[in-house]
């Protein structure tokens, strides 16, 4: 009996010995090295769910070591900090930052994430992004979190460009939960509360979407708005109350960065889109406008702004455009595009480009009707008319502010009148230009704050042509018109109304 208790105290102390020794694993027992990767149920951890209340969900991620020896793990944190919207739980520490993580060879960890949102709260961002940041071996890996922060119509991307393409919703899907009314091949998008763009949205062919005043349209990073063959879109605001396309980060700092969504696209044959009293801000490309392919205009864009651009404000690639009561302003290439051919006519605009972000921008506005192709060589497609009239095309470059590109003995049409132009290039001696100003300064009240009312002693002021008058009887911001009228956007008074 005393023999057997030996053996059994023997066999206890080993086992106890060998746990002991397990936990305490050497540095040099560990994987280490920056090709050690440490995997994740999800890379992205989402809360679908929309409160309606004070919200507080919690979901788990599994993080794996697939190695055949433990890792060690400095530590586990929000990227957010103190000031995130998450909290961690990384297996039982609840530390804001938890340290000296080990995970045992082919063995996990649960970390829980928990969000504490209040949807109403309109201080909240719209979209609530945060990362876990796992800290180990010199490195970092991130899995993404994404929430909804305010209650908002959301339109997630349904449908993919292929396999690996594209990802996009429709226009037209999603129903009373997108705020989304359907008239045959008419759509409504509710104004009640704010529209956040995920991914792609796509207006059909030959359906029409419907942007009443008051709708705010949010895009997500790189977010974009196609609008198919046949179809359109038909956005007008008021003057007190426009329709709104900008980025999902408009509070605060973000509300005037360029380049935070891609833009709003007008695919070839696209047609009788409308723009009144539209704001189209911190995008990539503003609009962009393809080919015409009927004798539909492709867009007619009013008392509307585009600004805050990282490449282009408004680019045609051989489009039908008519804009009035326009501007376009602070982009990091050409302002206005207007390549490939096509039919324009601009009556009083503004188009100025003062951008400071780099020294890498292009000309305010491009007149182009040629392109070149590797298998057929150049290609030339004419502009049938770009007409300018009682319109500003100004900017910060030290020489011309209007370029042309036409090919050689290619017939093109242009015309300019009663407009400011920053030009040695031409002047009103020549056949297309008359009653123009060239190279004064045109003396708006702050540039690099997007205010292009013109003072009192611009060269602006009633310098126009009054028989548009007729047609515009009122400036953008609604302001009746003298004669003769301001040129430009924007009609002076002693007291200019502010900037929307």
């Amino acid at each position: 009996m005393k023999k057997n208790l030996f053996w059994v105290s023997v066999v206890l102390m080993f086992c106890l010995c060998n746990i002991f020794l397990s936990s305490c694993t050497n540095e040099e027992d560990y994987a280490t090295g920056k090709n050690v990767q440490l995997k994740f149920s999800s890379d992205t951890i989402s809360f679908d769910t929309i409160f309606t209340t004070v919200g507080s969900v919690t979901k788990q991620v599994r993080i794996f070591n697939r190695e055949n020896a433990p890792v060690k793990i400095d530590r586990i944190f929000l990227g957010g900090g103190q000031s995130s919207y998450y909290r961690l739980n990384v297996d039982g520490d609840t530390s804001l930052v938890a340290k000296n993580i080990e995970i045992g060879a082919k063995d996990s960890i649960f970390v829980f994430v928990r969000v504490e949102i209040e949807p109403n709260n309109q201080n909240t961002p719209l979209l609530v992004q945060d990362s876990i940041v796992i800290a180990f071996n010199g490195k970092e890996q991130y899995i993404q979190l994404v929430s909804y922060g305010q209650d908002a119509y959301y339109h997630k991307p349904t449908h993919s460009l292929g396999e690996n393409g594209k990802k996009y919703s429709l226009a037209n899907e999603g129903g009373a939960e997108c705020g989304i009314e359907i008239n045959g091949n008419n759509i409504t998008w509710k104004n009640d509360k704010p529209h956040i763009i995920l991914g792609t949205c796509v207006v059909d062919s030959a359906y029409t979407l419907y942007l009443q005043g008051g709708t705010n349209v949010y895009m997500d990073n790189k977010a974009e708005m196609w609008v198919y063959k046949d179809g359109s879109i038909q956005a007008q605001g008021t003057t007190n109350s426009p329709v709104l396309f900008s980025s999902i980060r408009y509070q605060d700092r973000y509300s005037s960065i360029p380049g935070q969504w891609g833009g709003i696209w007008l695919m070839v044959g696209s047609k009788d889109n409308v723009m009144d009293n539209v704001i189209v801000k911190n995008a990539s490309i503003g609009i962009m406008a393809d080919s015409c392919v009927t004798n539909n205009p492709t867009l007619h864009i009013s008392n509307s702004f585009i600004e805050n651009c990282s490449q282009i404000g408004l680019y045609s690639r051989g489009a039908n455009i008519r804009g009035e009561n326009l501007i376009v302003q602070n982009t990091g290439s050409y302002t206005v595009a207007l390549s490939l051919g096509g039919e324009y006519e601009f009556i009083g605009c503004t188009f100025a480009n003062y951008w400071y972000y780099d020294n890498n921008r292009k000309n305010a506005v491009l007149i182009l009707n040629d392109w070149y192709e590797s298998t057929v060589g150049v290609q030339v497609r004419p502009i049938t008319k770009a007409d300018f009239y009682n319109t500003v095309i100004y900017g910060s470059l030290s020489g011309d502010e209007i370029e042309f590109d036409l090919y050689e003995n290619s017939q093109s049409v242009y015309k300019f009148d009663h407009c400011l132009i920053k030009s040695n290039s031409f002047n009103n001696n020549n056949s297309f230009a008359s009653n123009c100003l060239f190279n004064t300064d045109p003396n708006f009240v702050d540039v690099y704050s997007n205010d292009l009312h013109p003072n009192q002693n611009s060269p602006l002021v009633g310098n126009g042509d009054g028989v548009w008058n007729s047609l515009l009887a009122f400036d953008i911001f609604g302001v009746l018109r003298k004669d003769p009228p301001t040129i430009g956007a924007i009609e002076y008074t002693e007291s200019s109304n502010k900037r929307r």
